[in-house]
């Protein structure tokens, strides 16, 4: 009997203590989905059984306020939907939600806690200054022999599986862009088609995969800070960083020795090491190979992703693969080879890769935190200081209001036309404002590339390995299909000699 009192009460206290701000969202008279006690509305993901883009997706569809509140656990949040609003959170307000939600222990995480992702103001302001230069399209056009070598690679690796009855296309992809960002970031060689067991591919995969461990990694960052200061979990896990760390750092000594020069990201952090103290950061150490790693990790998951997710839609939608191979042939044949200028000439390519980010959003959200009270223009709703803020942009991607059956596959969404109608903050894969994806031009780029590098040689068709409709992973804070993207890959020029 005593023990089962005792338990009671356990549980009595339990419950007040993660009930207590349930509350908070109905006297502030603000919209609010109904909590459940411990798990307030996060339990389908943090039992693993949705990803956070589709929950906040299942809740921006739940209610039509422009703004309505939530609790992790019992922390309360805001979601804002409004494209309005989510403008002056991103930019014109800056300065309420300059800082991210995610938070590393900077004892314990020195090199996490320096990636520009997780960086915060005012140290986040002087690195961003820093590292902008190798973003620029003068440097990124300066890297695309770099990325052209990772491209032909790639052909030569889908040559020789265009017999197969099926082949993993975001395993190709990944290895492409894990190719790619280890010469321009690293400046060495990732050799991930020549050798299945690559290092820097296992790398990618311990950042990135789906599984328990990474799940858990994610939903702590971004919503349980505390035991990520409680289990010192590292954002970055202890094999990569220290791998990467490892491999910067033997690159730098060697570029100190030789003097050679690349025109990759390398080059510009010796440059700024070389300066010293610029507004009161020493930029050495940890804060710079935190950038290289960020310029790892960014770039890979953009890249890897948005290419297998085209090929995805363009093995289902035949006739948009005939148009944009129409005419990367015939861009390719006015400049012989693949550039820059051709790249950036290519308008309906543009288009295929701007809808694969409207349907795959990389991350499938945003996330920023109030940092000063602050009133909701139009509202009199007041965001206090503390309160994380979520844009869910899956939500925002698929809303009917902004996008006309917005589950078809339609590039010419993006067409002025289509884009003067339509209110610009419907469609922010990259964010915006000066927290935007440092990385866009580079990872926009290198897609390109890829894409233009494949269908110039190769068909994607579906098949019976072919996942329709997609099913995401629940343990990935990236957008990720449970079983990869399998179909089949052949050779348009041998089927074209067929023909003739």
């Amino acid at each position: 009997m005593e023990i089962a009192i005792f338990l009671a009460i356990i549980v009595f206290l339990l419950y007040k203590l993660s009930t207590k701000n349930f509350g908070y969202w109905k006297k502030r008279k603000v919209p609010f989905l109904k909590p459940t006690p411990i798990f307030g509305n996060f339990y389908e993901c943090l039992t693993f059984k949705k990803s956070i883009g589709e929950m906040l997706q299942d809740m921006y569809k739940q209610i039509p306020d422009k703004v309505f509140g939530i609790w992790v656990f019992n922390k309360p949040h805001v979601v804002i939907k409004d494209p309005e609003l989510i403008k002056m959170v991103l930019v014109k307000d800056f300065q309420y939600f300059s800082d991210r939600t995610v938070a590393a222990d900077e004892k314990a995480d020195s090199i996490s806690s320096n990636i520009l992702f997780v960086l915060r103001n005012p140290e986040w302001k002087v690195i961003r200054k820093m590292m902008t230069p190798a973003f620029t399209s003068g440097k990124i056009k300066s890297m695309i022999p770099l990325m052209a070598e990772a491209g032909d690679e790639m052909v030569q690796y889908i040559e020789k599986r265009v017999n197969l009855p099926t082949v993993e296309s975001k395993e190709i992809c990944a290895k492409y862009a894990t190719d790619v960002i280890t010469s321009c970031a690293f400046g060495v060689q990732g050799r991930c088609f020549q050798k299945e067991d690559a290092k820097f591919r296992q790398v990618g995969k311990d950042m990135f995969e789906p599984n328990f461990t990474n799940g858990v990694r994610g939903i702590s960052y971004f919503f349980l800070q505390e035991l990520v200061y409680l289990l010192k979990i590292k954002f970055i896990p202890p094999n990569v960083s220290e791998y990467l760390k490892q491999i910067f750092w033997s690159t730098i000594n060697l570029r100190e020795k030789t003097q050679q020069k690349r025109n990759d990201v390398i080059d510009i952090i010796l440059k700024l090491k070389q300066q010293g103290d610029i507004d009161g950061v020493k930029f050495d150490g940890d804060i710079a190979v935190a950038q290289a790693i960020q310029f790892f990790l960014a770039g890979f998951e953009t890249t890897s992703s948005t290419m297998a997710f085209t090929l995805y839609e363009l093995c289902l939608n035949k006739s948009i693969q005939t148009k944009l191979r129409s005419e990367i042939k015939s861009v390719l044949k006015k400049h012989d080879e693949i550039t820059y200028e051709a790249i950036q000439s290519m308008k309906y390519l543009d288009k295929v890769v701007s809808e694969t980010l409207r349907k795959y959003p990389v991350l499938p959200f945003l996330d920023r935190m109030c940092n000063a009270d602050y009133k909701l223009p139009g509202t009199d709703i007041i965001i206090e200081k503390g309160t994380p803020v979520y844009i869910p942009m899956f939500g925002l991607h698929y809303d009917e209001k902004y996008w006309k059956d917005p589950q078809k596959y339609d590039p010419e969404r993006f067409s002025d036309e289509e884009i003067n109608k339509r209110h610009q903050y419907a469609y922010i894969p990259f964010g915006s404002g000066p927290h935007n994806c440092i990385g866009e031009r580079f990872g926009l780029i290198s897609t390109k590339l890829g894409l233009v590098n494949i269908l110039n040689r190769f068909e994607v068709e579906k098949n019976a390995d072919t996942p329709i409709p997609l099913k995401y992973s629940a343990r990935s804070f990236v957008l990720a299909s449970t079983i990869g993207l399998p179909m089949k890959f052949i050779d348009s020029n041998r089927r074209a000699s067929f023909a003739a």
